[in-house]
């Protein structure tokens, strides 16, 4: 029986040999994560999101600096058009609620006060009015849009359609109109890459007045989502996935629709510029090898 014994003591040897390197190899440093770019006027600036605080960087890149820092997670940061305010929601207070800063006073405001999460979706061209949408007056988690004063007030109704889900609003130039998506759960699960039937959502235009009047501009069977005007306020973009892979699509109002990008795979995810409505599939960030994107100076103000 030495042989066994002798086999057992090599195979326990060997073994923790092997733990013992494991343990001592050196760890893979962190690398940052960054998401929810928001794009400054003129394309000068992103504010982004990382380890659930706020920065903003060079859209040339460079160092980015922190902006907004709270311990609660910071999300969806967006420049007013004139360029002196940041909106974001924060869940510092519960559910996540809309919040404005002023970069030059560092002044912070709360706009919405409601008791489930809002979700930020643009400014207005005038910089008067945030909307944004909320399953907060719905059921079953469908989502209605609304509109505040940057000011902070009432939120009024834009697109309440009972028993339909409504969300990521984008209002016209001119503010007349309001392009929405419409249908689907594509409100919460909008990184999914493909698609099934629940997925699925369309373009629409609200005409607002008693009662708002619904105009669709995309057909069904596709994912179709983040609708963006174009400055003159003529042509529609929004990304789609009807013909596999969801891409960036150009629309004039009255016309038919054309695909920008062709990306043969994954999933772009549209985004807007505060200054031209312009959109963006991706947005690329100089970083550090550390855990958080590399600082430099700090900023006059930080919103916490």
């Amino acid at each position: 029986m030495d042989w066994v014994n002798r086999g057992a003591k090599s195979w326990i040897l060997a073994a923790m040999l092997l733990a013992v390197g494991c343990w001592a190899q050196t760890p893979a440093p962190p690398k940052p994560s960054v998401a929810e770019p928001g794009i400054s006027v003129g394309g000068t600036q992103i504010a982004f999101v990382s380890g659930s605080r706020i920065w903003v960087a060079p859209a040339r890149g460079g160092p980015a600096h922190l902006v907004v820092d709270d311990s609660a997670t910071e999300q969806r940061p967006l420049f007013s058009p004139d360029g002196t305010r940041l909106a974001f929601i924060s869940a510092r207070t519960g559910n996540g609620d809309i919040y404005v800063a002023t970069f030059a006073t560092g002044a912070l405001r709360r706009i919405t006060w409601d008791d489930g999460a809002d979700q930020l979706d643009a400014w207005s061209r005038d910089g008067r009015w945030l909307y944004f949408h909320t399953s907060s007056h719905d059921i079953s988690g469908m989502n209605d849009v609304y509109r505040v004063s940057a000011e902070g007030g009432t939120p009024m109704p834009v697109a309440a359609d009972r028993y339909e889900n409504e969300f990521f609003a984008a209002p016209s130039p001119d503010g007349k109109t309001i392009a929405i998506s419409a249908r689907g759960i594509a409100s919460s699960q909008w990184w999914r890459n493909g698609r099934s039937h629940l997925d699925e959502a369309e373009i629409w235009l609200v005409h607002p007045g008693a009662p708002p009047r619904y105009e669709r501009v995309t057909p069904m069977g596709a994912k179709q989502l983040w609708p963006m005007w174009s400055a003159d306020g003529k042509r529609l973009f929004f990304v789609s996935d009807r013909n596999g892979p969801q891409n960036i699509w150009e629309k004039t109002l009255g016309g038919a629709a054309r695909q920008i990008p062709s990306f043969a795979r994954g999933a772009c995810c549209g985004r807007r510029s505060a200054a031209t409505g312009a959109p963006s599939c991706s947005s690329a960030i100089s970083r550090s090898g550390g855990s958080t994107p590399a600082l430099a100076r700090p900023l006059p103000c930080r919103f916490s």
